[in-house]
């Protein structure tokens, strides 16, 4: 607020519109309806409200007649404060929450990644707030309070903050969807629907779309063998143990449980023919692997592949370039960043990130700045040599070259199991996108066999 006039300047005149406009709502209303505020705690902007000022406000709010004070946080212009991704802390404005609580009369409501049944119920038993504000939690587990109240927490599908369903979505203009719950926004198309006879469904891929399938499979009624050769994950195991996506393994956590109390059989062992399966019709979900471009050098001992830096399986040795600006190789760059790998990341288009959500790409770039990470944008890749990456105008010396150049789906199977069988394929074996479609996929899979 840069004006100059009464309404401009000092906290005293900033306030004074918002009160004119809730004093005003609060006289029209004649006390038929609860008037309540929604104010951000800390706006984290460098020129926007801090708590300081913000506690004021709800206090004036309170003398004006509110009924209740609504606690969130953020501003449009630090959106991963007001729709919070998994870097985040949970419940990260209770303890402004608790503060006001202990200055106010009327009932202190608090939102803000509240993705915890233990942090819902001592938020209230433990009178830090008087309510709690429930958003994503419930598109991802609308019997998300019923089951709390029966103290039923292992069949709890959390919200883990990936942003990928909802928000990403909805400011993209596109309905609001999830990556656990794959009918959300979409109740009435994709309602499971009884099996139409009595079949055995094998599915091949133990990955986030294989659980899936073989889920709402079996919740379908059918038989269902799960394929796993390497156990139960696929690459959200990967993906859980990188900082700060821990909370991924919440939801592997989940689809496990949820596996080993529903009759499915998980067999670990790799398919190749129809010999190795028993069942009347497949679903395909073996995943995807990481394309190796056409790059002169690729072969050489100090070249891996960034899922075998990110799984652990290979580490660094010096300074590295990573080849490749998507999701995969912005996160390999944040991942040997933060064990001080110096840095160059390579990218062919003239931009990196773009395949990162709203909530998220800031985070990412600011991550990169701190790193001290140099982007090559527009490149073209000549040659990996001995000591270094060759591009059209210059060389990167190096010790470690990572690629990150995309995934192709991994679907071989399908043709040899068609022979035999009715195949569907879903998640990266139909197309590698990620775990929100690999989700979508399985469950319409299995919901049309």
């Amino acid at each position: 607020n840069h004006r100059t006039d009464a309404y401009g300047g000092s906290f005293e005149n900033r306030v004074k519109y918002p009160m004119e406009v809730l004093e005003a709502v609060i006289r029209e209303v004649g006390g038929e309806v609860p008037v309540q505020i929604r104010v951000s705690v800390d706006e984290y902007v460098e020129d926007g409200m801090h708590s300081d000022e913000v506690e004021k406000v709800c206090l004036m709010a309170v003398e004006a007649g509110v009924s209740a004070v609504s606690l969130s946080a953020g501003c449009y212009d630090a959106v991963e404060y007001a729709i919070q991704p998994m870097y985040i802390p949970q419940g990260f404005i209770l303890p402004f929450a608790e503060r006001l609580k202990a200055k106010v009369s009327v009932p202190v409501i608090v939102a803000a990644r509240l993705n915890s049944a233990q942090l819902i119920e001592e938020a209230v038993e433990c009178g830090r707030a008087d309510i709690v504000a429930i958003g994503r939690g419930l598109i991802a587990d609308p019997q998300l309070i019923r089951k709390i109240e029966r103290h039923d927490y292992e069949n709890i599908r959390y919200c883990i903050a990936g942003n990928q369903g909802c928000i990403d979505r909805v400011l993209g203009g596109q309905p609001a969807h999830c990556m656990v719950n794959p009918v959300a926004g979409e109740e009435g198309s994709r309602a499971l629907r009884p099996k139409t006879d009595d079949k055995t469904i094998a599915v091949i891929g133990g990955g986030p779309a294989g659980m899936q399938a073989a889920l709402t499979a079996a919740e379908r009624g059918y038989r269902v063998n799960l394929y796993a050769k390497d156990g139960l994950g696929g690459k959200m195991k990967m993906v859980s143990a990188l900082p700060e996506k821990e909370t991924f393994q919440i939801f592997l956590d989940y689809l496990t449980a949820q596996i080993e109390k529903s009759g499915i059989r998980v067999i670990e062992k790799e398919v190749r023919s129809c010999d190795d399966i028993e069942c009347d019709e497949v679903i395909l979900a073996t995943g995807s692997s990481q394309i190796i471009p056409p790059i002169p050098g690729t072969d050489k001992e100090h070249v891996v592949c960034a899922e075998e830096i990110l799984s652990g399986k290979a580490e660094p040795k010096g300074a590295a370039v990573v080849i490749g600006g998507g999701l995969v190789g912005t996160e390999t760059c944040k991942y040997l960043g933060e064990l001080g790998v110096k840095l160059t990341l390579v990218e062919k288009k003239k931009s990196i990130a773009d395949d990162i959500g709203a909530t998220y790409v800031g985070h990412m770039f600011a991550k990169l700045g701190e790193y001290g990470v140099k982007v090559i944008t527009g490149a073209t890749i000549k040659e990996i040599t001995d000591d270094g990456v060759a591009l059209q105008d210059q060389t990167i010396a190096c010790d470690t070259v990572v690629i990150a150049a995309g995934y192709r789906s991994e679907r071989h199977l399908k043709e040899i199991l068609e022979a035999e069988y009715p195949v569907h394929v879903a998640g990266d074996a139909l197309e590698p996108g990620k775990i929100l479609d690999a989700t979508e996929q399985a469950y319409l899979a299995a919901n049309r066999l």
